[in-house]
Formats: structure tokens, sequence, C-alpha cells
């Protein structure tokens, strides 16, 4: 179900004892200097985790609603897809809320209901990692529901009012010849986000330096 929502190559791992939560984390990040994740499956577990792909741990608990775990999974590599550092930091939290609102609506489609997606589950996962993020109340069920808000967006909030938010589909998101890399699914995103916010990325003044 993962892979009509993130048309990276992905590779999903059960741990057996982990407490609660998950983790989607790209195969090139380094848990020991040198190593990167994907060397450290393939020789631990002898598995094939492809180049540029994710790599997702979950729980055992976590497999028992899919669709909240597909959320949260998706919530995750979100967070990594802006922390790749291609976005200019202003553009951040805007492409985040706008990139997920796009999940939020396909919850819905009917390529998605047939692959047994859940909407309420699914976007109760996707929201509750985003809210974690953005340091919303626990109680927060679902981000995208009212709208954008100041606890969410407080540096471009009346620029995304202004302009509304439709224009990202999944299609455009997802749509490959072939599989992409982590990195070049990231580039779609920041080329579909600039054609979306139709304007360049301004830096943000911090003291005498601007932040790009």
């Amino acid at each position: 179900m993962i892979r009509a929502l993130v048309p990276v190559q992905s590779s999903i791992f059960e741990l057996d004892g982990r407490s609660s939560g998950a983790d989607a984390m790209l195969e090139d990040i380094e848990l020991i200097p040198g190593v990167a994740l994907g060397d450290i499956l393939a020789e631990e577990l002898d598995a094939d985790v492809p180049f540029g792909s994710v790599v997702i741990i979950r729980s055992a608990e976590a497999f028992t609603d899919v669709s909240h775990a597909v959320g949260e999974a998706l919530g995750e590599i979100l967070l990594s897809v802006i922390g790749r550092g291609l976005f200019p930091l202003a553009d951040e939290d805007n492409v985040l809320y706008l990139v997920g609102l796009a999940y939020h609506r396909a919850a819905q489609s009917p390529k998605l209901a047939r692959l047994g997606l859940v909407p309420d589950a699914f976007r109760a996962g996707l929201s509750g990692v985003l809210a974690q993020y953005w340091s919303l109340p626990e109680t927060t069920t679902d981000i995208f529901a009212a709208g954008p808000s100041a606890e969410v967006l407080p540096m471009q909030l009346s620029e995304l009012q202004g302009r509304g938010t439709a224009g990202l589909s999944l299609a455009a998101m997802t749509s490959f010849d072939a599989p992409p890399t982590f990195c070049q699914w990231t580039l779609r995103l920041k080329t579909l986000a600039a054609r979306r916010q139709g304007r360049r990325s301004v830096p943000v003044p911090h003291g005498n330096v601007g932040i790009s």
C-alpha cells in the first residue's frame, strides 16, 4: 500500500520486542560513521535494500491497523523529504503542509480504496506524526480538516490562505517511468511545490545573514 503513495522503493521490517511507534528512514543514513543503514541490513539480515530506497521498521502491533501504520510511515517519510535540505528554510512548513494535504485528500481516491486504505485511520496516522513535528496538542486528530492554522504555518499563513490549497495531485507526485531514488522523488516534489507557490523562495533574514 505504501508503494501507491510513495514511488520510491521501500523495504519493510517487523521488529520483535519494539514497544511502540515506528521509523521510516533512508537507506543511506549513517547509523555508524561511514556505514549506511542499507549496508547494515544487508550484512546482518541478508536483506536486499535498494540504493536510494526507504526502510520502514514497524513493531508487530503496528501491523494490526495497516492504514494507520501507512499514514505514520508517510508522515515520517515526508519529514525526511524536508530534512534533506533541498527546500529553503522559509518554505519548509508550507511545502510540508501542501504535500501532506494532497495525501490527506487522496486518501478517498478509488485507487487507494481498492487497496483497502481506510481514510480516517490513514489520516489519523499522518496527522499524528505531523502534529508532533509542529508541537501541536496531543489531542489533535486531523490537522488538515479545518485548513491551515497559525500554529502550523505561522510564517506563511497569509500567503497560503490567499492562494488557496489546491494544486498537488497524487498522480503528479507519484508517476514515474521507473522507480525513482529518494532524492529524485524529493526533487519532483520541490518542482511541484515551486509551481504551486508560483514564486521564488525568499531567504529569511537572521540578523545580518540571510538563510535560504
